[in-house]
């Protein structure tokens, strides 16, 4: 997510950076659509990633330029409690 504009931008692996060197953040070999490297403060999601939000995990199922959706991957507890 790129912070200056609270927005989401699709990036693409840099196949020519990857096979030069052996990254140790996933983010050395991906690139804004423009062609330029991600900054290291930018948060990145993958679908189908889990992520914790509030100590309840959910999945990335869509992102777009301005959204993104999650799915609760975790049953829900309605009443905690033996009888």
């Amino acid at each position: 997510m790129n912070p200056e504009t609270n927005r989401f931008e699709s990036l693409q692996e840099d196949k020519t950076l990857r096979d030069k060197i052996l990254a140790l953040d996933q983010r050395a070999n991906l690139l804004r659509p423009d062609g330029t490297p991600v900054p290291k403060h930018w948060s990145i999601f993958a679908i189908d990633e889990e992520i914790t939000i509030k100590n309840y995990t959910f999945k990335v199922v869509y992102i777009n330029e301005s959204s993104i959706t999650f799915e609760p991957v975790k049953p829900i507890i309605l009443n905690n409690f033996k009888e």
